[in-house]
């Protein structure tokens, strides 16, 4: 008979009084141990020399090379001398409790850390903050402002400032202008006093901004004047991107820009006149209002994002954009903008001779023919990758349904007008934002019959929010669950605001497990063996 644990310790005194004496013994010597190799390890990092140590520490995050000052003497300082990358986001810097800062807290850090930073140098500044409140937007906007005066007059590498919320509008933060840029340099202030030179000039002179390669600034408005400094005054700039700036109106890129590789200029929406002409140009993203021709002289341009109305222009009047649709490789088109022209289908196709990858976001009604977007397989010989995502809307009465019909992204075609052909290089096909309805079965399947010889890979995404949105009256636009034949759906639980969101509904309802399944029914259809297929 087996003993239980504690009879086995032995029932004489002296020896159990041993064995524990041996116990606390043996242990003390584990932590001894232990403690022996931190002392060496610490005495080996306390004998490695500062230039190292800040080394080190310039490849750590900010808050943590932060929290080194408060090792000993020897550290306090050494975390203000390194070429860090300074990022600061309201969402992941976490105090002790791993809660997230407040706004004040981390307005509060952004200043110490920039206060007491005396490295010449800074290779990466990134400021992330989402100003929900109007009643907050004065003092963050004051706090912004120092913040840059300060990192002016390091050599800063990069510079990203982000303070956009998702779903809301722009906060109307204004980037300062070249006046407020040069107080940081009294001595070029009275200069420009003095010589009557122009700002520009002067914070030429005081090296300020110089040193940017990347300028990335989102939902903040920007003035021409500042814009063209960075362009003239940067000269190893290789990368910018605008977007949601309300003061940006005329743009010009010109040449000489040697190191300029990626432009993007996005919901601007006073924009009124772009010009672009450099050489060196690889990647372009423009996404707003019909401007004419911005492209001048882009030999090497070979990625490409569109949206907005400029959109429609590059589907619908493909002969004004031959001069640089056929040197594509990559193609990016947001469609989602009503227009005119997007009710006739077009006679002519965009020259994509050289595209070897398109994606495509549309927005469309459920049941709503897709077929009119493989015209633009058929416009690529080279394709290799298609991609699409899908967003469905409906109106939420019935006055405002012919209007949604009459202005739709793209025109509608039947299986009978859609184009015939085979398609020879296509390999991969992914569809995101898949619910279900007949129109993308017909897709899908469509696309299939056209590669049929070179398709390797079907990928059917089913997340998207259509299921999670309440219906509700008071909006234009509506998300609702979509009908399993493609038809007009029932807005079943519309008028008393409840919808089920797990269950599947009646009256051939679909939920996104329903679709998900669909799915796997309708990939497993296609009888080929060699075709990988994914379901998400």
């Amino acid at each position: 008979m087996n003993k239980h644990k504690r009879d086995q310790i032995p029932q004489n005194p002296r020896k159990r009084k041993w064995i524990n004496n041996h116990t606390k013994a043996k242990k003390k010597q584990e932590i001894d141990a232990t403690a022996n190799v931190i002392d060496n390890t610490a005495n080996v990092i306390d004998k490695l020399p500062d230039d190292l140590l800040i080394a080190i520490l310039s490849r750590m995050k900010i808050l943590d090379a932060y929290r080194t000052s408060v090792l000993s003497r020897r550290w306090r300082y050494l975390w203000t001398l390194t070429n860090l990358k300074l990022e600061f986001n309201d969402r992941d810097i976490t105090t002790d409790g791993h809660k997230i800062m407040t706004k004040d807290k981390l307005s509060f850090f952004i200043s110490q850390v920039l206060r007491s930073h005396k490295s010449p140098s800074v290779d990466t500044l990134i400021i992330r903050i989402r100003i929900r409140e109007k009643a907050e937007r004065r003092g963050v906007f004051s706090s912004i402002n120092t913040w840059i005066n300060r990192v002016i007059l390091k050599d800063l590498k990069r510079l990203e400032l982000d303070l956009s919320v998702p779903g809301t509008s722009p906060c109307n933060y204004v980037f300062p202008d070249l006046g407020y840029l040069l107080v940081p340099f009294p001595r070029y202030k009275y200069y420009l006093i003095d010589s009557g030179c122009s700002v520009a000039s002067c914070l030429r002179s005081a090296n300020g901004f110089t040193s940017l390669r990347s300028i990335k600034l989102v939902d903040v408005s920007i003035t021409d004047e500042v814009v063209g400094y960075f362009i003239e005054s940067c000269l190893y700039i290789e990368d910018l991107c605008i977007r949601g700036s309300n003061a940006t109106k005329d743009l010009k890129f010109v040449d000489p820009l040697p190191y300029f590789k990626v432009l993007e200029i996005s919901d601007c929406c006073n924009i009124e006149s772009l010009l672009i002409s450099v050489e060196n140009l690889v990647s372009c993203t423009y996404q707003g209002n019909v401007i004419g021709l911005p492209f001048k002289k882009v030999p090497k341009v070979s990625e490409l994002t569109l949206g907005g109305v400029f959109c429609e222009s590059f589907v619908y009047e493909p002969n004004k954009h031959s001069s640089y649709s056929t040197q594509l490789l990559k193609l990016v088109l947001n469609l989602h903008t009503a227009s005119v022209l997007g009710e006739i289908v077009p006679r002519d196709l965009p020259q994509l001779y050289a595209l070897k990858q398109l994606e495509l976001s549309v927005v469309s009604r459920v049941g709503r023919s897709l077929l009119f977007l493989t015209s633009l397989i058929k416009a690529s010989p080279q394709l290799q990758e298609f991609k699409i995502k899908i967003n469905y809307i409906v109106p939420c009465c019935q006055p405002y349904d012919s209007l949604i019909r009459r202005h739709m992204p793209f025109p509608e075609v039947t299986a009978e007008e859609a184009n015939v052909f085979e398609h020879e290089n296509l390999k991969v096909i992914e569809m995101v934002g898949y619910c279900g309805c007949a129109s993308e079965d017909e897709f899908i399947v469509s696309i299939c019959k056209i590669a049929a010889t070179s398709l390797e890979t079907v990928i059917i995404d089913t997340d998207c929010d259509y299921y999670r949105d309440v219906p509700n009256y008071t909006q234009l636009l509506i998300m609702y669950k979509p009908r399993e034949d493609g038809k007009v759906p029932i807005m079943k639980g519309v008028k008393t605001g409840r919808v089920d969101l797990i269950e599947p509904t009646e009256n051939g309802n679909m939920n996104p497990l329903d679709a998900k399944k669909h799915a796997e029914k309708l990939i497993s259809s296609f009888r080929s063996l060699e075709i990988k297929k994914i379901v998400r």
